[in-house]
């Protein structure tokens, strides 16, 4: 083997690694948020300890959005959906994002796996409870369309 290839070796296993830590880390903050929501309801109760983490992780999601409030505002939506995903963990393999469909006033994005979701299923968390964290961390997306600049319907 060249010089050259052990590089491109040396590198694949460097990504290999860096994809698996940030997979890990998403895992992680899974089962943090589904620690919080189950000590929150239980200083709480369930329905205030769901809007507390929506309205905090929707925060989190202005945040983010915020780099796509250029395109979003000029209604670039071609733009919107590169950015959306080029900008996706691990060039995609987490979410696997994409393009259902574009228009003049209108783009359907779609996400396919959500390694949050995964995480959950995976550490024997009820179907229900993991819907519940599902809602919760979708307030994450809307606001990152909220960010953005757009509207967008989100299930």
């Amino acid at each position: 083997m060249s010089d050259r290839e052990d590089e491109i070796e040396g590198l694949r296993a460097q990504l290999a690694k860096s994809r698996a830590e940030t997979r890990a880390a998403f895992e992680n903050r899974a089962l943090v948020y589904a620690h919080l929501l189950r000590e929150l309801s239980d200083e709480m109760g369930p329905e205030r300890a769901s809007d507390v983490m929506k309205r905090a992780i929707k925060r989190r999601g202005l945040e983010v959005g915020a780099k796509y409030r250029d395109a979003g505002t000029a209604g670039d939506l071609d733009e919107v959906a590169r950015i959306f995903c080029e900008g996706s963990p691990c060039a995609g393999a987490l979410f696997e994002p994409g393009v259902e469909e574009t228009g003049s006033d209108r783009i359907v994005l779609r996400m396919t796996s959500c390694p949050l979701l995964d995480a959950w299923r995976s550490a024997g968390i009820d179907p229900a409870a993991a819907d519940e964290l599902c809602a919760v961390s979708r307030r994450g997306r809307r606001g990152h369309v909220r960010g953005r600049g757009t509207r967008a319907h989100l299930p």
